[in-house]
């Protein structure tokens, strides 16, 4: 800005013009905050200073609200990835994945719900157009009745087991009652004889107990396929052990499988015997160790309510649908057709149809004449000997790719009762209003405050409240836990189970504190947290059971406490091999205080990962920190980075560092064996001092000084509740309202629930 000659003194001149208006937000915002002084001109007086502030904030104002005025907040947004799988399933009544076949949404501001990353491509609308195929394909199934088997399996009798069990080093023992697992591949431990032609939802049962074991040993349920990537937990039970009067456990439950996948059970929690031996070294026959023992896996499915399905009829009302004799069924998509649908008057039938469809689709009455050209188009394929159904369906998927479908129609100003029913529905539950919202907006009831806080309260205790899952997922980076994968030498006690329960323990967290309306500072420090057993194991924190997740008060010395110390935020602002100060002191910067560090200069080094122990990623920063250009930021990235060094790359705790070079042999053990893969390497500085001189000995002395900063925190959720809701970022002229809703809130404990409310009602979310 020096050499670009920006002179603030100009700005009272040259405000009017738009082009230039960005530019100049970003210097002034730059000096309001101290950052740097005015452009072109000498660091004036204090006093000085202050006054020209205040006349260049007021006209920055007042143009800012010029512009919002003309132009409104957010521009033209479409439907992201999430938002159009959801909407689909709600309009159609399927369960299909669709988002995987669409292009990746670009997040602004950290979210995918910004306009400004929605762009509309022709490679979107080829996509959207493959998309509304499958999933029309899936809502108005006309063909036979799939086949529901009902099958059990007896597992000691699975040829896979059998073989492996025969063999002089394999990891199965067959019992008289059971096969016992102490490995978990998937060549081995497939069940065999099941094909899954169906997607869908299943029905499984299994019987088990562990095997030379006095704590319980979990069994978990895979399915998977020979594509990469695509293995997923179908369950999670604790075993327990059996003894003379306690019988094998029995559990059951429901889950999705995709058509082509198969199945697998692993044992989970398992341990050597004494000598430390693994099981491929002795054989099974001569293992001391825990295993599983799994005696049977009954599978039932696909689970259905009736059929043709229920989606039919939500597409097609109360037309006839009628069964074809089976000298007349035919052949489509791979399927036998055996039902038609049958109006009397087909080509009268399609205009009541297609509007109907429209209506719900576009989540708001039509025009007059706004879809007669998809009437028109359905109309003339049945006048070419097309079927009903087929007319239909090129109508339906004409609206399914229309504007008014993808986008969200907003005009400058309070936004209109259907507008506030969408904004709402997509903001909470990512997906289109129900019935009652939309009936609340023809009434014209939504927009009064009252009404709209009883629908929020209403839609919160929804199970489709998707916030913690779209919302945090998002805000705190979760959908970034399988960007890396933690190293197999350096920490190999993680595992898939793992992963899954630090994804569950943080949306839970943030659940249970949106339902009893806890403090947002909670997100900080806590005295509690989520845990089932096997993260409460790799917390260090006993006394926790079972695979299910429960409130647990944390001991009063513990580390926990707050997300920041979440095995999920401590792995996603890691590198999967070592942590860096660095990368989790911007994530607590830029998600918990609102105050992200300014990019790097594009000439700045960065760090190479050191695993051989020879040197600590503080000396490594120190070096860094010596240059004045990188000194000036890394004093405000790296001090709540260090705090966070306690906690390795899968958040586990530690005193020292792990090395694949230099350093000692642990004396603990891994699952019951000594540990080869790796050393302890140099001790652990948590310690730091923020960048206003505070110094902190560890992270309890660091959170403790964030929370001496609860209304910025308060502000930066704000922000990025109300960027997330409205789909654009928090500008000059939106700070006003989020000190508003702070303030609403500060009252109420700081509530999270509070500030949703405080949210939903502000100007900026009932405003386009």
């Amino acid at each position: 800005t020096k050499k670009g000659g920006l002179a603030l003194d100009k700005l009272a001149f040259d405000l009017e013009d738009a082009k230039n208006f960005d530019q100049w937000l970003r210097v002034f915002d730059r000096v309001d905050k101290g950052e740097m002084p005015p452009p072109n001109k000498p660091q004036p007086a204090a006093h000085h200073r202050a006054a020209h502030l205040d006349y260049l904030r007021t006209r920055l104002l007042a143009f800012s609200h010029q512009k919002q005025a003309a132009e409104g907040r957010t521009v033209l947004r479409r439907l992201n990835r999430v938002e159009y799988e959801n909407t689909l399933h709600d309009l159609l009544g399927i369960d299909v994945r669709l988002q995987e076949s669409l292009p990746e949404d670009t997040p602004l501001h950290g979210f995918d719900t910004v306009a400004d990353g929605l762009r509309l491509s022709q490679l979107h609308i080829e996509k959207y157009l493959e998309a509304a195929d499958l999933a029309l394909n899936q809502a108005i199934r006309l063909d036979e009745k799939p086949d529901v088997k009902n099958q059990h399996f007896v597992y000691k009798e699975q040829q896979g087991i059998v073989k492996n069990a025969e063999s002089e080093k394999g990891a199965i023992l067959l019992l008289d009652e059971a096969a016992v697992l102490f490995t978990g591949a998937d060549y081995i431990t497939k069940i065999n004889g099941v094909n899954f032609r169906e997607s869908g939802l299943y029905k499984f049962r299994a019987s088990g107990y562990a095997y030379q074991s006095e704590k319980p040993v979990g069994l978990l349920l895979f399915s998977g396929s020979y594509k990469a990537g695509s293995r997923r937990i179908l369950g999670n039970f604790d075993m327990p052990a059996k003894s003379a009067d306690a019988k094998a456990r029995e559990v059951e439950w429901t889950a999705r499988v995709e058509a082509g996948e198969f199945v697998y059970p692993s044992p989970e929690g398992i341990e050597a015997g004494a000598d430390g031996k693994n099981v491929n070294a002795v054989g099974a026959k001569n293992y001391s160790g825990s295993g599983l023992a799994l005696q049977w896996v009954d599978i039932e499915g696909p689970v259905l309510e009736s059929w043709p399905p229920p989606s039919v009829k939500r597409i097609f009302g109360e037309t006839p649908v009628v069964e074809l004799d089976k000298k007349k069924q035919r052949y489509a998509n791979g399927r036998k057709i055996a039902y038609q649908l049958a109006p009397e008057n087909p080509q009268a039938a399609i205009r009541p149809l297609v509007e109907r469809f429209a209506t719900r689709a576009y989540r708001r009455p039509l025009e007059a004449g706004e879809v007669d050209g998809f009437i028109q188009l359905a109309q003339e394929k049945l006048k070419d000997n097309a079927s009903f159904e087929d007319a239909l369906r090129v109508a339906f998927r004409g609206i399914l790719v229309s504007p008014s479908f993808l986008l969200f129609e907003e005009k400058t100003g309070p936004l209109g009762a259907y507008a506030l029913a969408s904004r709402l529905s997509y903001f909470l539950w990512s997906s289109m209003p129900d019935e009652e919202l939309l009936n609340l907006a023809a009434q014209g009831q939504l927009n009064k405050p009252a009404v709209l806080r009883a629908q929020v309260e209403r839609m919160l205790n929804n199970p489709k409240n998707s916030l913690a899952h779209n919302f945090a997922g998002q805000w705190l980076e979760l959908r970034n836990l399988d960007a890396t994968t933690p190293d197999r030498n350096l920490y190999p006690e993680f595992d898939d189970l793992l992963k899954l329960s630090m994804l569950s323990e943080t949306e839970a967290f943030f659940n249970e504190m949106l339902r009893d309306n806890l403090s947002i500072t909670n997100f900080v420090n806590s005295d509690w947290t989520i845990l089932n057993r096997r993260l409460a194991q790799h917390y260090g924190i006993a006394g926790v059971q079972g695979e299910q997740f429960r409130r647990v008060v944390l001991p009063a010395d513990s580390p926990r406490g707050g997300v920041l110390t979440q095995g999920a935020v401590l792995k996603v602002t890691a590198n999967g091999t070592v942590t860096s100060p660095v990368l989790r002191g911007t994530w607590v910067m830029k998600h918990i205080m609102g105050t992200p560090p300014a990019p790097p200069p594009p000439d700045v080094g960065s760090i190479e990962p050191d695993t051989r122990g020879a040197t600590t990623v503080r000396e490594q920063l120190d070096k860094h920190r010596t240059v004045p250009s990188c000194n000036s930021c890394h004093r405000m990235i790296d001090p709540p980075g260090f705090a966070l060094e306690s906690f390795d790359v899968i958040g586990g705790w530690r005193e020292r560092y792990r090395s694949q070079g230099k350093g000692d042999r642990p004396t603990y053990k891994f699952q019951g064996r000594n540990i080869y893969e790796y050393k302890l390497g140099p001790p652990v500085d948590a310690s730091g001092q923020l960048a206003d001189g505070r110094p902190f000995a560890d992270v309890h002395e660091f959170k403790k000084l964030l929370m001496q900063q609860q209304d910025q925190i308060a502000r930066a959720l704000a922000g990025h509740l109300l960027t997330y809701a409205t789909g654009a970022g928090v500008q000059f002229s939106d700070r006003a309202t989020v000190e508003e809703i702070v303030k609403k809130v500060r009252p109420q404990n700081l509530g999270l629930r509070a500030m949703v409310h405080e949210v939903v009602q502000s100007k900026a979310f009932l405003s386009k």
